[in-house]
């Protein structure tokens, strides 16, 4: 099971448990102040909504990694904020019929509950997700052997090409060699890795694919693609100083000027 970032780290377990104790005492004033509850009531309230809070902020990092979509991200947001409303309610009650104090309004706090709480779980969720992908998505890099290793004598630190490239999806970890690759394609924040086996999502940049695969093998041909130079059935000109290549599986890829300079150097043409 993965170590929790916060009850692992003293630091983050401090400051939470002062940012709960915080959001009880907000809590409690709001209740006092514009639902004109009792302070009893009030605080039996804050601390049911708070407990809450903790137990689904703690239980949520075990399936941060799950998160992959956007979507998904966003009904998980949804979910959670659900379950905490749904649930600070219920031990609300069950707390003030046990201690035979009056039930506090819970409609008023609604709009408070909610402004301050959906931002609150989307930045957290956030948080998970980014604590994940630094952990457990970074591409395994392997230096150049010694045969090929650079002069020690040189200033130049040495190349980096990557052995294989590891994809988090979900609970499973693909493993791709570069020698699958067809083509790499950048979409927003992420980039598109296209093997024969299908495709592949990760948060990476083309500028580091482009200086970690070997460079006779990959090419740049677009600010948004790399293609493999093996996969290039032909390339084709369709209208003026504008190109296309033709893979060996029917793909075809826009190339920029710049992009068909460089590939034409490099297939020596």
């Amino acid at each position: 099971m993965d170590t929790h970032p916060i009850t692992n780290n003293r630091i983050c377990l401090l400051c939470a448990t002062a940012l709960l104790t915080l959001l009880a005492v907000v809590h409690t004033l709001l209740l006092v102040c514009y639902a004109h509850t009792g302070w009893q009531t009030a605080a039996v309230d804050a601390v049911a909504t708070n407990a809450c809070s903790a137990t689904l902020a703690y239980l949520t990092w075990f399936m941060a990694g799950l998160l992959s979509m956007p979507a998904t991200r966003c009904m998980t947001i949804a979910a959670t904020t659900v379950l905490w409303l749904g649930g600070s309610m219920t031990l609300s009650l069950m707390l003030s019929d046990m201690l035979g104090l009056p039930d506090a309004p819970q409609l008023p706090t609604l709009p408070f509950k909610l402004l301050f709480g959906l931002p609150a779980w989307t930045a957290l969720l956030l948080w998970y997700r980014l604590l994940k992908l630094t952990s457990t998505q970074a591409p395994v890099a392997v230096p150049l052997s010694p045969a090929t290793a650079p002069d020690p004598q040189s200033t130049t630190p040495p190349t980096e090409y990557l052995d294989r490239i590891s994809v988090k999806d979900g609970t499973r970890i693909h493993l791709i060699s570069p020698d699958e690759l067809l083509y790499i394609q950048a979409c927003g924040d992420y980039a598109t890795l296209v093997t024969p086996r299908g495709e592949y999502v990760m948060e990476q940049t083309m500028k580091y694919f482009e200086s970690h695969l070997p460079p006779e093998s990959f090419v740049r041909i677009h600010r948004s693609t790399i293609v493999s130079v093996s996969q290039i059935s032909r390339l084709e000109q369709f209208g003026k100083e504008t190109y296309q290549v033709l893979l060996k599986n029917g793909t075809r890829l826009r190339v920029s000027l710049s992009g068909y300079r460089l590939l034409r150097q490099r297939l020596g043409i």
